[in-house]
């Protein structure tokens, strides 16, 4: 395939020169595919193929099994998420696991010093064994009558404390992963300019105001949200995967509840969906074949959804090109439309 050099688009650092990420195109025999790239290892994160005819639009992981994508579809006009130009996609994710209940602080240190060396034991064989390691000493008197002295309580935890394998096997392991789907809308901020209302103007005044409103925007600026889940009843059935969001959770995890709890707005609308990434375009006017802007990332819905900041950068600068696509489409409807241009 051919690379496209003057098609590279750099992210940097806000304030600073140095590039984080950078998009590289490639044309394939029947596709333009794109590079997302880590500039300071020169890894290959994601990928973003569209057909040289035709119209699709699916972002994949290097490590995604052949034949599984994540897609960017138009959202239907009968969604309340429909505007003009928005896409949605969906993606395997991770639910947060529910945090552990605290450990219980009647039990003697010993007993319960006993209970960890038997799970930290029963971790490295089969849980199903019809016996329990370490062996249950045998009920007698001088166990209940005669408890251990203190002496002996210090020495076992001494033993206890010195004994690096305990030590390591003492620690929590780490939560279940549970998978869900959440999806994503990617909507374009587009506005008329509209002056102030004055009490006498020109005819060049009204002129350029007719201009201004009737232009096509140049404002490609967006936002990516998460579309908060509606809590289902307690009957009701788990809502069926799609095949086309079955990616690998280690690499896109997330929570759809958490997504769903961040999204209360003011006018109380619960599927209000909170933007995730919002794209400020800063491209000067009239210029041509350039783009400039600012991505703002929420680090608290970031942190949530557990997704690496570069898919979602991925994706922004993916619609991006669709928005600029699409306004050329629109200002010269009789052109015809060739992608690989």
């Amino acid at each position: 395939s051919d690379v496209l050099e003057d098609m590279r688009v750099n992210v940097h650092a806000e304030g600073s020169e140095r590039v984080v990420w950078y998009k590289e195109r490639f044309l394939s025999d029947d596709e333009i595919i794109e590079h997302i790239v880590d500039n300071e290892t020169s890894t290959l994160l994601w990928t973003i193929h569209r057909p040289k005819r035709g119209w699709y639009i699916r972002v994949r992981a290097p490590s995604f099994p052949p034949g599984v994508f994540i897609s960017l579809l138009p959202i239907p006009q009968t969604s309340p998420y429909h505007t003009e130009a928005a896409l949605s996609f969906a993606c395997r994710t991770n639910l947060p696991a529910a945090p552990a209940s605290p450990p219980s602080r009647t039990r003697p240190s010993l007993i319960t010093n006993f209970s960890i060396d038997s799970d930290a034991t029963l971790t490295n064989g089969s849980r199903d064994s019809m016996h329990s390691y370490p062996p249950t000493p045998p009920q007698g008197p001088s166990i209940v009558v005669n408890p251990p002295s203190p002496r002996s309580v210090h020495a076992k935890l001494d033993s206890v404390s010195l004994s690096p394998t305990l030590r390591s096997q003492r620690r929590p392991a780490p939560p279940t992963v549970q998978s869900a789907v959440t999806h994503f809308v990617l909507t374009p901020h587009s506005h008329a300019h509209i002056p102030e209302p004055v009490q006498q103007v020109s005819i060049f005044t009204r002129l350029m105001s007719v201009i201004k409103n009737n232009a096509p925007s140049h404002s490609y600026s967006f936002t990516l949200s998460p579309i908060p889940s509606a809590p289902l009843p307690a009957s009701a059935p788990a809502p069926p995967t799609s095949p086309a969001s079955e990616v690998e959770p280690a690499l896109i995890a997330g929570a759809e509840a958490g997504a769903g709890a961040s999204a209360s707005t003011s006018d109380g609308n619960p599927l209000t969906p909170v933007p995730l990434l919002t794209f400020h375009d800063r491209t000067p006017v009239w210029t041509a074949h350039c783009n400039s802007g600012l991505i703002e990332l929420d680090e608290r819905q970031v942190r949530v959804l557990g997704v690496e900041p570069a898919f979602y950068v991925a994706l922004a600068l993916t619609y991006l090109e669709f928005l600029q696509e699409r306004e050329v489409r629109i200002v010269l409807p009789c052109h015809p439309y060739h992608p690989e241009r």
